[in-house]
Formats: C-alpha cells, structure tokens, sequence
C-alpha cells in the first residue's frame, strides 16, 4: 500500500534534517561500517526519496526499489543514476538470485500485505552470509493517524518479526526496539488520536519543526540511536533487527 501523495513531498522536503531519520540514519552509517563490505552490492528495498539511498552510495553500488514512480521522481532530482533506480514490488524484485551482499528497508516491509512473501524475496536476492538491515513500528495498540498516513497495514511484535524473518531463511544477529524516549510523547498521541478521530484529516507525523526543536529532538535520538547499535532496548516506538542469510 502507497503513502498519501503528498507525504513523498513532504519527506523530500524535510528528510535530511528531520530528527528521526538522521538518528536512523546515524545507526546505519554505525552497522555499514562495521559490516559493509568494500564495493558492496546494496539494496534500498522501497527507497522513497532517496536520501538513505544517497548514504549507501558511499559504500558501494546502491540500487533503489520502490512501487511508487513519484517517490522514484524525487530520488532522481537527488542525482541517483537513473540505472540504480527501479520502479517495482518488493515482492517481485528485477534482480537475479544472490545479488546482493546487503538490504536494507526501513518503515516499508510493514506496507505491503503479504510481508511473509517480502522477506522471502530479499532472501532470495541476497549472498549467502548477506545481511538485511530494517526497521519496523512496533506494537499494534499504538496505531494511529500516521500508520494510515504512511499506508501501514500492520505494526510488530518481536515474535511476529522474529518468525517471519527466520522462515524466509535468515538468522537473526540483532532484534531490539529503538525510540524507547519519546515512546510516552507517542503514545499519548496516538490514545488522542483513537479519542478524537472523526473529522479529523489524516495526515503523519512529518511535520517541519522549529529549528531549536528539531535539533534538541536529533541531538537526543542520534545518541539514542548509536546506542542502539551496541545494545538491546527492550521497548519502544520502532523496531530494529539485522538478520543474515544462511
């Protein structure tokens, strides 16, 4: 399921100075370089804008995949080679069998209704010893007016996640939750939401911030996030794992 329209503008907009991804972003550029290896093959699976994609360029070969040709407009005005970017499913990637020595995704496997068949796919596509980077929203009762905003069809449990990478033939190196400081905030936010939905236009929680504001809000969640990428937290807004082919 596609974002509203309007949010692959607003992420294109806002995205690399936004709080949340440049602390994602902060525990990517960790894990590469620590496990990328030189002139790696890497797959953006449903790469919206473009802007994680432009990191993972530094590493290597990147390609970027994504089911929406606007989000696949925005990458290009970034100035990733149009030869790198792919309108398709992640479920039907145009790419041949162990391509790829690393995948990432993030907040996108949790769009499309068959996940199972997703990660399956990524398997297919990746080395054996590959790995799969991705993040997820975590818990079900924290479904909200962004879900629906972003075109979530589902949030994750721990388990949920744990047994659908497992069965697509991957091993788990690394399952935790992340945005455990502003879980609170969130939640509180989400209650409101089921409170007062009627009426009310959905949109997400990409909204520009004041500059003071956002960068206290990077400051918190870029030191969260490295943090992540050493140790385990056992609750939060997101989930994290890495998992490796066998």
């Amino acid at each position: 399921m596609l974002m509203y329209p309007d949010e692959y503008r607003v992420m294109f907009e806002i995205e690399d100075q936004y709080w949340w991804y440049r602390g994602v972003r902060a525990l990517l550029k960790t894990w590469l370089d620590r496990y990328a290896p030189r002139a790696a093959k890497i797959l953006d699976g449903g790469c919206g804008t473009g802007a994680n994609l432009q990191l993972l360029q530094q590493y290597g070969a990147a390609f970027g995949v994504d089911l929406s040709e606007q989000a696949i407009g925005f990458s290009r005005a970034r100035g990733i080679p149009p030869d790198r970017l792919f309108v398709a499913s992640l479920n039907e990637l145009p790419f041949p069998n162990q391509f790829f020595d690393l995948a990432i995704s993030f907040e996108v496997i949790c769009n499309i209704p068959d996940d199972a068949a997703t990660f399956c796919e990524i398997a297919r596509v990746l080395k054996p010893g590959g790995r799969l980077i991705i993040t997820l929203p975590a818990y079900q009762w924290l479904w909200g007016m962004h879900d629906v905003a972003v075109g979530h069809q589902r949030r994750y449990s721990t388990r949920d996640l744990r047994e659908k990478i497992t069965r697509a033939g991957m091993e788990i190196e690394r399952l935790t939750h992340a945005n455990a400081l502003f879980l609170p905030m969130i939640a509180a936010e989400r209650m409101t939401f089921r409170a007062a939905r009627n009426g009310r236009a959905v949109r997400s929680d990409l909204t520009p911030l004041p500059h003071p504001i956002n960068a206290a809000l990077s400051a918190l969640f870029t030191t969260e996030m490295r943090a992540v990428s050493k140790f385990d937290v056992p609750c939060g807004v997101s989930l994290i794992a890495m998992a490796r082919k066998k």
